[in-house]
């Protein structure tokens, strides 16, 4: 069968964060083991390297779309997180929402009145530090970021489920007014309860001289990521005290943050065992 071909023109692109029912629907595996390959060398089901994310190997063909390693785009999968994690490049967004919008009934803290005729990121400027809520008449608490990702309220440390709660209560037509587009942003996105797994195509594996594998930086982090998550679901169901709970909640956030970011200033970057930093999505995006 002869290939057709067809030509567009691109006009725009535009850029969002992925609503979790979304992530659900292009999601083709829920990723729930480290493990890699069993002791044949085969990709094991629910792990980082499954057949459902992409073909590794001539030999193999992709269980998702049933095409081989040279054919295959590759597909998606996706972490259930233990509990919610901040995005760490969506943290100015966060804070942007946090501030200008009353932390009890969601809305823009300016009156109706003194929104007329003023530019969006006014709007946000002006509404950012009002101490008590037109609207509702509630006194806002002061929040404050402490970098790189660390909310907090007085001495009390705001929890990313804490934070997300204040921003579900954001109606769209509220984040119109400071610009926002909530069909493609809406700021409790940037709180994830899931976490988007790369295909095999974009990490894939290379075989050394000596017949083993070795993976790629990604799969690395991910790795980290799934360990760190289990240790976390596990804690939970043990009932386990709230001081262990807070500080293996920090290592996934650690960890997911540096996936996304091995270069944040103030946060330890992730290394291989020889020392050298991982190669992780912002390094490899800075080259293109």
């Amino acid at each position: 069968m002869r290939e057709q071909y067809f030509r567009q023109q691109i006009r725009a692109l535009s850029f969002g964060l992925i609503s979790p029912d979304k992530i659900k629907k292009i999601s083709t595996a829920k990723i729930v083991t480290p493990e890699l390959y069993d002791i044949d060398g085969f990709p094991v089901d629910g792990g980082l390297m499954d057949l459902r994310l992409g073909a590794i190997d001539p030999g193999v063909r992709c269980r998702t779309c049933g095409k081989r390693v040279k054919e295959c785009p590759g597909h998606l999968g996706s972490i259930e997180l233990a509990r919610p994690i901040f995005h760490i490049k969506y943290i100015p967004l966060i804070e942007l929402c946090i501030r200008s919008f009353c932390q009890n009934c969601g809305k823009l803290k300016l009156s109706d009145i003194k929104q007329e005729g003023l530019a969006p990121t006014i709007r946000a400027k002006k509404a950012r530090d009002v101490k008590v809520c037109p609207h509702c008449s509630q006194q806002q608490e002061k929040i404050k970021l402490e970098k790189p990702s660390y909310f907090t309220s007085g001495k009390k440390r705001l929890s990313p489920t804490e934070i997300r709660e204040i921003l579900i209560k954001i109606k769209d037509e509220e984040l119109k007014k400071i610009g926002i587009n909530a069909k493609t942003c809406r700021p409790e996105w940037a709180v994830l309860s899931l976490l988007i797994v790369p295909s095999v195509t974009v990490r894939p594996s290379i075989t050394l001289e000596s017949g083993e594998r070795s993976e790629d930086d990604l799969t690395h982090k991910l790795s980290d990521i799934i360990r760190a998550n289990q240790r976390l679901w596990e804690n939970l169901n043990a009932g386990a005290p709230e001081v262990i709970i807070e500080d293996l909640w920090d290592l996934l956030q650690y960890h997911i943050t540096t996936f996304f970011d091995n270069s944040i200033a103030g946060i330890p970057p992730a290394r291989h065992r020889s020392g050298q930093p991982l190669k992780t999505i912002t390094e490899r995006l800075k080259g293109k």
